[in-house]
């Protein structure tokens, strides 16, 4: 099994072959293990009111409280007790995904159970919400595109906790409007600092520039289009905020030496079904 941490995923290419949404209120049950049973899927699991404490076959301690998110690998066993129902809407809502890589080898985040932390994106438990209620037998595509869309915003939690808090609100920012034409000014005021001095903050932090940035952030979500949807090379143009679809195609080649359709064609995958 290939282990590849989330930060290095997003810059990966791989392929998701499985994925399952549960939600769970855990009225009557409050504890319950898989010790001897190793995980068949990597877990991601969002808390709703409620906390969990996990023990892993070598003894190892996890705590996760309402907010968190939670990781479990494949191949992982361990026990789960959950407490502190905040009322009877507590809940959890767990994703069951498979990864393989460009050869078929699995994939995992980590080897040991990883805790998110109260994750800055305010949109996870949308994220997580989407994934649970789209129609099972038509939602594979684009629940690729909202497991990409998690992996994204976990990776940006993770890179936050060493990154200064001034540098992370501007990385928010850039990655909950990716469609904008964000300007050096906009971002200095919402990190309280001249422009110059931010300009050389976040290129001693990040080691590109805003600009570079965000082109990266929207050529990745422009290759996650590609791969697991299917909406036309325009439409991705004007999600992304591109003036033309020209000047799109023109970055993507650039970026990945051949034009999106050429891409798509090569790597796209669309015939994905979920498995339960």
């Amino acid at each position: 099994m290939k282990i590849c941490a989330i930060d290095q995923l997003v810059n990966q290419n791989f392929n998701v072959i499985f994925i399952n949404a549960l939600q769970q209120f855990w009225r009557d049950t409050k504890a319950f293990q898989c010790i001897g049973k190793p995980k068949k899927q990597n877990l991601l699991l969002f808390l709703n009111g409620c906390k969990i404490t996990y023990t892993d076959k070598n003894n190892q301690t996890f705590v996760a409280y309402s907010g968190d998110v939670v990781y479990t690998p494949i191949g992982s066993e361990y026990k789960v007790q959950l407490s502190d129902f905040h009322d009877s809407n507590s809940h959890t809502i767990g994703i069951n995904f498979l990864l393989l890589d460009d050869l078929g080898e699995a994939i995992a985040l980590s080897n040991d159970i990883q805790i998110f932390h109260h994750p800055k994106n305010q949109s996870l438990p949308l994220l997580f919400q989407k994934v649970l209620h789209y129609d099972v037998s038509q939602s594979f595509l684009k629940n690729r595109i909202l497991l990409m869309e998690i992996f994204l915003s976990l990776s940006s939690s993770k890179a936050a906790e060493n990154t200064p808090e001034y540098i992370t609100k501007a990385l928010q920012y850039l990655s909950e409007h990716i469609e904008e034409k964000t300007t050096i000014a906009k971002l200095s005021k919402l990190s309280h600092m001249s422009e110059v001095y931010f300009r050389k903050q976040f290129k001693a932090y990040m080691g590109t520039t805003p600009v570079e940035y965000r082109n990266s952030l929207r050529m990745d979500r422009a290759r996650t289009y590609l791969e697991y949807g299917e909406i036309s090379v325009q439409e991705i143009a004007d999600m992304l905020g591109y003036s033309t679809i020209s000047h799109f195609i023109k970055e993507f080649k650039l970026r990945y030496g051949c034009p999106p359709l050429q891409y798509r064609k090569r790597n796209g995958t669309t015939d994905g079904r979920i498995l339960s």
